[in-house]
This record gives C-alpha cells, sequence and structure tokens, in this order.
C-alpha cells in the first residue's frame, strides 16, 4: 500500500511540475494595474507585473524575456549552466532571491508567491 500511495505523490508532483513549467519569450503587457492588489498564484500569463514562476518581476526576467536576456549576456551578466543572469541566478546564490522579494514586499506589502 505505501508503495502505491508513493508512486500517487510521485505522479502528482510530476504532473504539478508540468503544469507550472514552461515560459514564453514573448514582451510582457504594462501593469495598468493601479490597485496594490496581490495577484493570484498560479500559472502565469504575463500580463501582470510579477513573474510568478522565477520570482522576480516581468520586465527583468531573464528567463521569460529574451530582450533582457540579451541585454544580461551583453553585459556578462549571464550563468552558462543554469541559462538566465547571473544576477538572477537563485540556483547558485538562493540570497539574490532577497533582492526581488523586497521589491514584491514593497509593492505590495506582502511576501510573494513561492517560486515554482
Amino acid at each position: 500500500m505505501t508503495v502505491n500511495k508513493n508512486f500517487c505523490l510521485f505522479v502528482s508532483l510530476v504532473g504539478l511540475g508540468i503544469l507550472f513549467t514552461g515560459c514564453k519569450s514573448e514582451k510582457p503587457a504594462e501593469d495598468t494595474n493601479t490597485a496594490a492588489a496581490v495577484p493570484a498564484v498560479a500559472v502565469d500569463n504575463h500580463s501582470g507585473w510579477w513573474c510568478t514562476p522565477h520570482g522576480i518581476p516581468e520586465e527583468v526576467c531573464s528567463i521569460c524575456s529574451a530582450k533582457y536576456a540579451a541585454e544580461c549576456k551583453e553585459k556578462g551578466d549571464w550563468c552558462v549552466e543554469h541559462n538566465r543572469a547571473e544576477s538572477q541566478c537563485f540556483i547558485c546564490d538562493p540570497t539574490r532571491a532577497e533582492k526581488y522579494a523586497k521589491l514584491y514586499e514593497a509593492k505590495y506589502g506582502t511576501k510573494p508567491p513561492p517560486i515554482n
């Protein structure tokens, strides 16, 4: 019975991982929301200010924005191993996320949603 529970948990986690990954390299829409409402934690559609999957404001998300990624590469700010701006590579240095979390907290008054 334990094997079946573990297998179901594994399959569920893999399914959630697939559901919450994959960003398109599109230019995000401008933030037209003048209220400081906290966005829902869901699959990111790139229409807001915050890139939920990556824990960074959309306009400077080097994973989602091909334009911003190119700028980072030109400046030498690139983590080849993880394919994102070195300054945004939370894998190499998790403390780098704090800078962006503070931006979110300043805008919305709460901690940012967890990075997927």
